[in-house]
């Protein structure tokens, strides 16, 4: 039951254009409402704003009426009336933010975020994700005006090594969150030597995302050394065979994604900790965004091994195997031991891009003889693009009564199939069916309104 609050930030948002476009009823009365609203409401109105009404927030209305308040997210992407002067009059309008995300705004010069941010001195959190021109200046103020700063984003700009060490020695002993994923020539090479005779950990930092950096274990070793109590890791499209050190205790890691990188198998089966609540292992083997099939290193075999580890981890909740192309190829044994022990256990499951995945694998969802009556997966989401499963399957799936999200892209099936799924799964409110060609094309992204129809045929 949405609160009262919700129910009239809805029907400001569905009356907000005609309102707007009512220029003596904005300025004589909505304006004034607005400078009433209480700053922890203020934000939630204007994300739904941003959301249905981009077009209608200019420069003017956001300066005058949303830039108030602790917490301010400013997103490029969605303000299209945002710019340089919106950014400039930040420390002007509200210099006492805390929270600050600023992310997309490329065309913005470094020098003009350092500007901004030289005044911004109670900064906790600051996100320039996509701003691409945010360089070594932006990190000098950061370093001298923002005592408090916990959680930064600098994924997708222009810092270079250098302008990170030094944030990380001045900062990093409260640092709880960085990100500093698809930078540019970053490599073992020009990040190593910065650190050369610095003092320096990371105590506090609990997630730490290194996306796409052209780094190696070495790199991602000696970070995560620093940060004994990291509970998010993404090292993903890395270069890196490890993330913690021969003879080293992992860290207690609640989130790892180590998706597309070398990784051998002996050195992931020793190194997984059992707090993991959630695991990406996608397309191992596979250096980079583009890679070769046959370098993928997760197979049947090891799946077996791997699911023995995983049985420790009591708090699992999301597995993503996508792109594993070798599971499957022996045999369906090990891929069904696997749903059978861990994945009707979770509650995300993604096993995309598996060829050799068939619908006998899915019978792992079927009640188990041992469980108690009423005990089904407890599947919300699960996610079988591209793989090699048919209607067989609809039975099988049709058990995960609690599933939101099935994505069934590029499979084998039918209608037919179908069906059974949606008489079982009630809260099921996404259905991927793209290039499913066992259902019309007319009907792939109206399958709720078909199978409504269907029912309504059979009573």
């Amino acid at each position: 039951m949405p609160s009262l609050v919700n129910l009239c930030n809805q029907r400001f948002v569905s009356c907000f254009k005609r309102l707007r476009n009512d220029n003596d009823l904005w300025e004589n009365r909505i304006a004034h409402q607005l400078q009433l609203l209480p700053d922890t409401i203020l934000p939630i109105l204007f994300a739904m704003l941003r959301k249905s009404h981009p077009g209608f927030l200019s420069h003017a209305i956001i300066v005058t009426h949303f830039m108030r308040g602790s917490s301010l997210s400013l997103p490029f992407d969605d303000l299209p009336g945002a710019g340089e002067k919106t950014v400039l009059a930040i420390s002007r309008v509200n210099a006492q933010v805390r929270d600050l995300d600023l992310s997309g705004f490329s065309d913005i010069a470094d020098d003009v975020f350092a500007r901004v941010i030289t005044k911004l001195h109670s900064l906790r959190s600051l996100v320039l994700r996509k701003c691409s021109k945010v360089g070594s200046k932006t990190i000098a103020a950061v370093i001298k005006s923002c005592p408090d700063i916990r959680i930064i984003n600098l994924n997708e700009t222009s810092v270079s090594p250098a302008a990170v060490a030094e944030l990380l020695v001045a900062k990093g002993n409260e640092l709880e969150v960085l990100k500093i994923a698809g930078l540019e020539r970053w490599t073992d090479a020009t990040f190593m030597p910065q650190f050369k005779e610095k003092q320096l950990s990371m105590p506090r930092l609990q997630r730490l995302k290194l996306r796409g950096l052209q780094i190696s274990d070495t790199s991602v070793e000696f970070l995560v050394s620093l940060c004994p109590n990291l509970k998010h890791l993404d090292v993903s499209f890395t270069a890196a065979k490890s993330f913690v050190r021969r003879d080293a205790t992992p860290p207690p890691l609640g989130k790892l994604n180590m998706t597309s990188t070398p990784v051998t198998s002996a050195i992931l089966l020793s190194t997984l900790p059992s707090s993991l609540t959630s695991l990406s292992l996608g397309a191992l083997g596979m250096r980079g965004s583009i890679g070769i099939s046959s370098a993928v290193t997760l197979n049947d075999s090891t799946l077996e091994k791997l699911t023995a580890v995983l049985l420790s981890c009591a708090n699992l909740h999301s597995v993503n195997f996508m792109s594993n192309t070798k599971l499957g190829t022996t045999s369906q044994t090990a891929l069904f031991n696997f749903i059978e022990r861990v994945g009707r256990r979770v509650q995300h499951l993604n096993l995309s891009g598996i060829p050799s995945l068939r619908s006998n694998a899915l019978a792992a969802f079927l009640p188990l003889e041992d469980e108690p009556t009423g005990s089904p997966p407890l599947l919300e989401t699960l996610v079988l693009n591209n793989t090699g499963v048919d209607d067989d399957s609809g039975a099988y799936i049709a058990c995960c009564s609690s599933l939101v999200r099935l994505e069934l892209e590029g499979t084998r099936f039918t209608s037919e199939g179908l069906f059974p799924i949606m008489d079982a799964c009630p809260k099921l409110e996404v259905l991927n069916l793209t290039s499913c060609r066992g259902v019309k094309l007319k009907d792939r992204r109206r399958f709720f309104e078909v199978w409504q129809s269907q029912r309504n045929e059979a009573l």
